[in-house]
């Protein structure tokens, strides 16, 4: 009898135990997901472009490609050197957009 007492407590022991830990490991699972979250939509907020007012409309011969490095690497020292947006697209041939873009993408610290 005492026995079979002891191996029922050994038992419930065992069952208490395992469900702590997978209580424990859910907690952990659902506060990291609440970490990632706020992480995710912190840098979404980092990126969203502000409400800029409408860009003029302009009509190209042919389409081009992107930036391509040289334009880049050109934007970039232009930014260093405190020009303006708008005179570095013109100075560029690219759009304003673009530039912003540029710049926020050059800004993103990497190490999430």
């Amino acid at each position: 009898m005492t026995q079979t007492l002891i191996l029922y407590s050994l038992l419930a022991a065992g069952l208490s135990a395992s469900l702590g830990l997978f209580w424990s490991v859910k907690h952990e699972i659902h506060a990291y997901a609440r970490k990632s979250k706020k992480h995710l939509d912190q840098l979404s907020r980092t990126l969203q472009m502000p409400a800029a007012e409408p860009e003029p409309v302009y009509i190209s011969v042919a389409p081009r490609s992107g930036l391509n490095i040289s334009k880049r690497v050109q934007a970039m020292r232009m930014v260093r050197r405190k020009e303006d947006v708008s005179h570095i697209a013109a100075a560029l041939g690219v759009t304003r957009r673009e530039v912003e873009l540029l710049i926020r993408v050059q800004q993103i610290k990497p190490g999430i």
